[in-house]
């Protein structure tokens, strides 16, 4: 029904390796069982997909940036947020760091607490480009369109992934207090990076059948 050929003993492979990964479980000669690993890794994969289909509703929506490709935006978004990065490490002041610990704190609290953070994570990066203080960085931001809709995508496939996504805003921070624009850009670029590779992952990997061209 998907228009994939499968030979019965590709097929005798795969349902050996899911009960390897213990997501099926043999039941005598009458077939297999999904165990509860296995209910897990599909609702994960329904996860996947929900997030895929909320990415290309965004990109659908994003004004002048919308017959982009997403990769477009986040390699435009990176260019962009490292010489913010460098730029903040030069001209931040104490209070601009307290600020950005502040953020951080706070996505912490929010994390243990289970809540949405998806503000706090836009801040963060509006805070950089502020504390920045070159307007037309700010202005290529506000163009590309990077809401809080989108952060929101970034947060959850962060999530997806379990990949620690403050503990990269930390080392942004980091850098900035020690007032080290090289390492600060380094750190956002590394950060910005895993965005990239995660959205590759999740839309890219969705859509090999579809007309994507990236």
């Amino acid at each position: 029904r998907q228009g994939i050929t499968i030979s019965e003993a590709g097929i005798g492979r795969a349902l050996r390796d899911f009960r390897n990964e213990g997501f099926l479980e043999r039941v005598g000669f009458q077939g297999h069982r999904i165990t509860t690993d296995g209910m897990a890794r599909l609702k994960d994969l329904e996860e996947a997909r929900h997030k895929a289909d909320a990415l290309k509703q965004l990109l659908n929506q994003t004004g002048s940036m919308k017959d982009y490709s997403v990769l477009d935006i986040l390699i435009a978004r990176k260019a962009i947020e490292v010489e913010a990065a460098a730029q903040a490490a030069i001209r931040a002041t104490l209070e601009d760091v307290s600020r950005l610990e502040e953020i951080i704190k706070a996505q912490y609290e929010g994390m243990d607490r289970n809540e949405d953070y998806t503000t706090l994570s836009s801040s963060f990066h509006i805070e950089i480009l502020r504390i920045a203080a070159v307007p037309l960085l700010q202005m290529l931001y506000e163009f590309i369109g990077l809401s809080v809709q989108w952060h929101g995508f970034f947060i959850g496939t962060f999530k997806m992934y379990n990949q620690p996504l403050n503990k990269s805003h930390e080392k942004i921070v980091d850098a900035i207090r020690a007032r080290d624009p090289e390492k600060a850009s380094l750190a956002m670029n590394r950060h910005l990076d895993d965005v990239i590779k995660n959205a590759k992952k999740l839309f890219l990997g969705t859509t090999k059948n579809s007309d994507a061209t990236d």
